[in-house]
C-alpha cells in the first residue's frame, strides 16, 4: 500500500480489493479517490480537560466521516490505512507501544470489528510499534454518539496486561474525549497520548479542549 504524490493510498499490487474509494465507493485506482482525499482536513493537535494530548489524523467531516464509518459500521478493515498513513507520520519519537482502546465486546461482535484494534494494527505496521491490548471493555455500554459529556455513561474499562512507559492509546473517534479520558485512568493515567482517527471539529459537552499551537 502506497501513498502517492497528490496523497492518494493506492490498493497493493496484485491484490482483490475493489476499485470502488472507501469513503464514497466511486471508481478509482485507490482507496480514496481524489476527490475524497482533496476533503480530508489535518486535526488540531488538543489537549483533554485531564492533560492527555490527542493526535488525530484528520478532523471528524466529510470524507473523514465517511472512511471512519465504513471502518466501525461496516466492518471494512482497509478503511484504517489512509488513517494510519497519516497518523503515522506524527506519532513521537517518544512512544514506545500502541494500546488500542476496545469497542464493547457486544459491539464488535454486532459489526464484525474493533476499530481502534485496527488502527493500531496499521499503524504498527508502518512505524513498527507493538500494539499492546493491555485494556478490556465492558460487554456493552450506551452509545455516546451525539451526547455531551454530562450526558454519557462512565465506561469500566479494566486493565488487563502491563502497559509500558511511553505507550499511546490508540482510538477511532474523540468527540468529547470522555472514552480515551476513563481509558487512561484505568491505566492509572500513565498513557498521557491519544492517537484518534478522527477528531470532532467541536468536541462536544463541558469544557472546550485546548487546540496546541
Amino acid at each position: 500500500m502506497a501513498l502517492g504524490a497528490a496523497g492518494v493510498v493506492s490498493h497493493p499490487a496484485g491484490t482483490l480489493f475493489p476499485m470502488l474509494c472507501l469513503a464514497c465507493t466511486a471508481p478509482t485506482g485507490s482507496m480514496l479517490c481524489t476527490g475524497c482525499v482533496s476533503q480530508l482536513s489535518a486535526a488540531p493537535e488538543t489537549l483533554l480537560p485531564t492533560g492527555q494530548l490527542v493526535i488525530g489524523a484528520f478532523t471528524h467531516a466529510t470524507a473523514a466521516r465517511r472512511l471512519i464509518h465504513a471502518l466501525k459500521y461496516r466492518g471494512v478493515s482497509a478503511a484504517a490505512e489512509p488513517f494510519a498513513a497519516e497518523l503515522a507520520k506524527r506519532v513521537p519519537p517518544s512512544v514506545t507501544a500502541l494500546v488500542p482502546v476496545p469497542r464493547a465486546a457486544g459491539r464488535s461482535i454486532r459489526y464484525g470489528i474493533d476499530p481502534a484494534g485496527e488502527l493500531a494494527a496499521a499503524v504498527g505496521r508502518r512505524t513498527g510499534l507493538p500494539v499492546v491490548r493491555g485494556l478490556g471493555a465492558p460487554i456493552w455500554w450506551r452509545r455516546h454518539a451525539g451526547a455531551g459529556r454530562s450526558n454519557r455513561a462512565p465506561i469500566g474499562f479494566r486493565q488487563r496486561l502491563p502497559i509500558p512507559a511511553g505507550a499511546a492509546l490508540v482510538d477511532d473517534v474523540v468527540t468529547t474525549g470522555t472514552t480515551a479520558m476513563a481509558a487512561s485512568a484505568a491505566l492509572r493515567g500513565l498513557p498521557t497520548l491519544v492517537l484518534a482517527a478522527t477528531l470532532a471539529p467541536k468536541m462536544r459537552g463541558g469544557e472546550t479542549p485546548v487546540e496546541v499551537a
